[in-house]
């Protein structure tokens, strides 16, 4: 078999800025993809065809739907993918090193070998902080995290420092909103003040939209006195508290002057924020004496006064946040964003996730993480020091090398850097070769890596100079070291992943609690986890990047090159980032306008709406641009309720002589119910009363992934031929119906191409596993798969409606909503509650039989609660000394709210205690209650159900009339208990409690 496979030439970019797609390069995209071409001829040995022999190797661990049980036949058209894929990992194989390179190294990447040996790729999700850990969502690296974020913490004066691993982008925007956060709480008079120098202005742009902050760069090259003036004024003499964000070495080796900075403090309110994703590891584990030679500052990572400057007694410089990175295995690279754990507000809990929304991005791919904790662990701070000793004298001797050919090149003190200055073309060119970054005006930055050999620099002298060859002094010590081979993972660490992902296969099965697809990596992740050694190339990723833009803005009705020239993509590390990215383009077409969404939308759309002062107008005495609106019983917007609060804010509008406009953030499955918001009655009664919609972006995070759901792209206040109105902009997610990793788009109307903020840099396996999923995965493979999970809904629902199961499922819905079972059952499916539900998500991982099986557990319950009833009623009957039943108490059934009623009429000290306990025992399905024959409440035997399987009772309702028969009551109480939980193989647990009663 033979294959032509389509590449471009190589070309090294100093900073990856997140993919825009750009209609204007979409027919060049095509063209320069057909300008080389590369031929392999593909034999059936395993050594030439690894692709497939992986993927044939990975079957045992497969979980089969309707399209992977398909890819067991031999001529399945996969295989000819596989053959694609083949051909471009041995052609990224093969690329020749690019030493000098500033973005990756081959010992960095050489790391994530481990990981794939581990069995990853398997999906996973790191979603929350690190240090909040639901024990029924295992698929996770945060032990991994926690530490690597304490190692660099303790490295500038803090073990106990907090934050997360993310992308460079998300990593400076988490830092500044925490500052912004802490100054709101500690200046709340005045807005407060973003600065810079040399830091990447794009972030900040960004953190202007996002936040509304306000910012300016503040030469620091300029007189003490003119940035003194200026300070003045922008401070407003001195009153404007000051963000600093200052960088260590940006992506032309430039750096900030901390002194300087040091020096602004004494004078004006200021704290700082350093970006150091560079050279974190560097500056960080240098010796005393290195530090002193070199000039370079100490940092402290701590909380201090506004006003105070940032000069400790010691010496040190107090920076209250930290962008911490250097041993980069992909470019963009993972980023440790770190702070101290009592900087920044606290954020509200979100019972859907179980923790505190206060990460910007929500949902994070494990892998980072992971990857960041193993070079920590391999490495530690005397390797990271061992390396960068090697890579300075390797500096030194290049230097030297340069300049003795005439080249004017500096070596920048926080980095491992050196800039050559007034470079010939040709010098450009030779340089570029070699991995350098021409950053304009004839600089070319490069970069000492740890794999960076004497022989690297000889040829790339003798390739500069007229000679034909080019030798280090033989007086000198050979310098290469191969610390691939001096530092390892340890082995038992590589067993322990192993482990971890072995127990993953298992749980994968049942968890049905979030919309993710986890079951593709089974079979496609052995053939990912062969790239993860690869650096890919980033032409080749903007390239397909364009190409799997435009091919869904095709999905969505824009057909032609001039639909898709209004329009513009970029892609995200998830729906939140793409939710975040959606409002803010919308606002930025109409920045005064008033923003509604549901209360059922993704907890991310208030989170972004909250982020920003200029929409919550926190400096200002106007109200919050932005309304929540309730929800009808299906979980759909209620449009009764929009339309009220439009009039309201029109008329506000018209008071204030302001235009009015409405931008509408919907919804195309909420997060919970699977509900849809019906885009052609909210616009038709919206019209009835003179309102027009300015703005539509479409959250679709997991239906879009299946298919377009009818919904069209089109500019504001168009319809598409069915009279449907267009949307504006809409969000999907990678990670939820295809099950690749966590990433998503979004696509938004924009003619000048540019999106209100870029969101943040995405690692380049995003664009690669859509591609390939592309490939694989047809619309015809989705729509089967969607149809799949239809029926095992539809099969779920109706099992658990004739156990007598509370039940919400909205026509065609994979999510089918349940009142809450025991707790451990919740744990066991990794349920997701929202107040006395929780939802069970069909994705294609989820077979009939885990239907059944969750069927069976809730059937179980009913089936061993019978059993105890059946001992404990002729015992209850005679004590009481009439007939009795018993029931177990349901939160959705009109017995429940009975017994809520029955907390006003106690004879109680404490009401609210007491109320809190009601409501945790009727939300854990195992209270149990006692009827007379007129169905009258004679008992509540209060009971509450643990996710560790255990059952806590009491305290016991009981009616003032059986008050001289409480201890035999008590006593039947207990046997009770003590048989459900017997039967149930559930422990059970005593406090002083259960053998309290409250009257009734």
């Amino acid at each position: 078999m033979t294959l032509s496979l389509p590449f471009s030439s190589h070309k090294e970019m100093a900073h990856k800025v997140p993919f825009i797609y750009d209609s204007d390069l979409e027919e060049q995209a095509d063209d320069a993809s057909k300008d080389v071409s590369v031929t392999y001829t593909i034999s059936e040995s395993s050594e030439d065809n690894i692709i497939i022999s992986t993927f044939r190797d990975s079957r045992s661990q497969w979980i089969d739907d309707p399209i992977i049980s398909q890819w067991r036949e031999p001529s399945h058209k996969i295989y000819s993918v596989l053959s694609e894929v083949n051909n471009l990992y041995k052609s990224w194989k093969s690329r020749l090193p690019r030493p000098f390179s500033p973005s990756t190294d081959a010992l960095w990447i050489s790391t994530a070998q481990f990981v794939a040996e581990a069995g990853l790729p398997w999906h996973s999700n790191q979603i929350n902080m690190p240090g909040e850990i639901d024990t029924s969502w295992p698929f996770h690296f945060k032990s991994f995290e926690t530490d690597v974020i304490k190692a660099k913490g303790a490295r500038v004066g803090d073990a106990n420092a907090t934050g997360y691993v993310c992308n460079l982008d998300e990593a400076n925007l988490y830092c500044i909103r925490a500052l912004q956060q802490e100054l709101r709480e500690k200046c709340s008079t005045l807005r407060p003040l973003l600065l810079y120098d040399h830091f990447e202005e794009g972030i900040l742009k960004s953190a202007e939209t996002i936040f509304g902050l306000e910012f300016h760069r503040v030469s620091l090259s300029r007189s003490k006195k003119e940035i003194y003036e200026i300070l003045l004024k922008l401070t407003r003499k001195g009153h404007r508290a000051v963000i600093f964000a200052a960088i260590l070495a940006n992506n032309h080796g430039e750096c900030d002057d901390l002194n300087f900075i040091c020096e602004i403090s004494e004078s004006f309110p200021l704290i700082l924020h350093i970006d150091a994703s560079r050279n974190f590891d560097y500056i960080t584990t240098m010796s005393d004496s290195e530090r002193r030679r070199l000039g370079i500052e100490r940092l402290k990572l701590g909380v201090k006064p506004v006003d105070q400057p940032l000069r400790s007694h010691d010496g040190s410089i107090v920076v209250s946040t930290i962008s911490a990175g250097g041993a980069n295995h992909t470019s963009p690279a993972p980023v440790v964003a770190l702070k101290p754990a009592r900087l920044g507000s606290t954020h509200g809990r979100v019972a859907y996730t179980r923790a505190s929304d206060s990460t910007l991005a929500g949902s994070r791919d494990a892998l980072a993480p992971l990857m960041v904790a193993l070079q920590e662990i391999r490495f530690g701070e005397l390797g990271f020091r061992d390396i960068y000793e090697h890579c300075s004298s390797m500096r030194n001797i290049l230097l030297c090398a340069l300049q003795s050919q005439g080249l004017e090149a500096v070596a920048p003190a926080y980095s491992l850097d050196i800039i050559v200055k007034d470079c010939s073309n040709k010098e450009i060119a030779v340089l570029s070769g070699f991995g350098g970054v021409s950053t304009g005006n004839s600089v070319v930055l490069l970069t000492i890596q740890p794999s960076v050999t004497e022989l690297n620099i000889e040829t790339l002298i003798a390739s500069l100079s007229s000679a034909t060859q080019y030798q280090i002094s033989e007086t000198k010590p050979k310098l290469n070291r191969d610390f691939s081979m001096i530092y390892s993972i340890p082995q038992s660490l590589v067993y322990e992943l192993k482990n971890t992902v072995q127990s993953w296969k298992v749980a994968t099965r049942s968890a049905a609690g979030y919309p993710f697809h986890m079951g593709s990596y089974s079979a496609l992740g052995p053939v990912i986890g062969r790239f993860l050694e690869l650096e890919m190339p980033n032409d080749w990723i903007h390239s397909k990047g364009h190409e799997i833009l435009a091919t869904r803005m095709k999905m969505f009705g824009l057909a032609e090159p001039r639909q898709r020239a209004d329009f513009t993509g970029t892609f995200t590390n998830g729906s939140t980032m793409g939710n975040r990215v959606g409002i803010h383009t919308a606002l930025s077409h109409f920045p005064d306008a008033h923003v509604y969404f549901s209360a059922e939308s993704h907890y991310s759309v208030a989170k972004t709406l909250r982020d920003c002062d200029a929409l919550t107008n926190r400096w200002s005495d106007r109200g919050p641009r932005f309304s929540q609106i309730p929800q009808n019983a299906d979980g759909s917007m209620l449009v009764e309720a929009l339309m009220r609060k439009a009039l309201i804010d029109r008329e506000q509008c018209w008071q204030l002589r302001e235009e009015y406009r409405m931008i509408l953030f919907a919804n195309m499955g909420t997060t919970f119910a699977g509900a849809r918001d019906n885009l052609r009655r909210i616009r038709q009664s919206l019209a009835g009363v003179g309102i027009e919609i300015s703005y539509i972006h479409m959250d679709g995070a997991l239906n879009f992934g299946f298919n377009n759901c009818g919904i069209t792209l089109g500019p504001p206040a168009t319809e598409d031929a069915n009279g449907m109105p267009a949307v504006q902009g809409v969000t999907l997610s990678h990670h939820k119906a295809m099950g690749n990793m966590v990433s998503g788009e979004v696509i938004c109307y924009r003619p000048s191409n540019h999106l209100a903020t870029l969101g943040s840099s995405v690692d380049p396996r995003a664009i690669f596993e859509t591609w390939l999923y592309g490939l694989v995965y047809s619309s015809h493979d989705m729509a089967v798969m969607f149809r799949h999970c239809q029926a095992n809904a539809e099969h779920l629902e109706s099992g658990l409606r004739r156990l007598g199961v509370v039940t919400k499922r909205n026509p065609g819905s994979i999510i089918t909503v349940l009142e809450r079972p025991p707790a451990w059952i919740i744990e066991e499916f990794s349920l997701r509650p929202e107040g006395g539900w929780v939802h069970f998500i069909i994705m294609p991982h989820i077979s009939r039989e885990t239907v059944d099986l969750f069927i069976d557990r809730i059937a179980s319950v009913d089936r061993q609660c019978h059993i105890a009833f059946c001992y404990v009623t002729p015992l209850l009957s005679a004590v009481m000394e009439r007939s009795t039943g018993l029931r177990r108490v349901q939160c959705q059934q009109p017995m429940a709210t009975r017994i809520a009623r029955i907390h006003k009429f106690l004879i109680v000290a404490d009401r609210g205690e007491i109320g809190a306990t009601i409501e945790a025992s009727l939300g854990s399905a195992l209270t149990v209650v006692v009827v007379d024959e007129q169905d009258q409440l004679q008992a509540v035997f209060l009971a509450e159900s643990t996710r560790d399987r255990s059952v806590r009772y009491g305290p016991i309702l009981l009616s003032s009339k059986y008050c001289h028969l409480d201890n035999l009551i008590l006593d039947v109480a207990r046997q009770l208990m003590g048989f459900m939980a017997r039967h149930m193989d559930a422990k059970l647990r005593t406090d002083d409690r259960r053998d309290r009663v409250y009257w009734f």
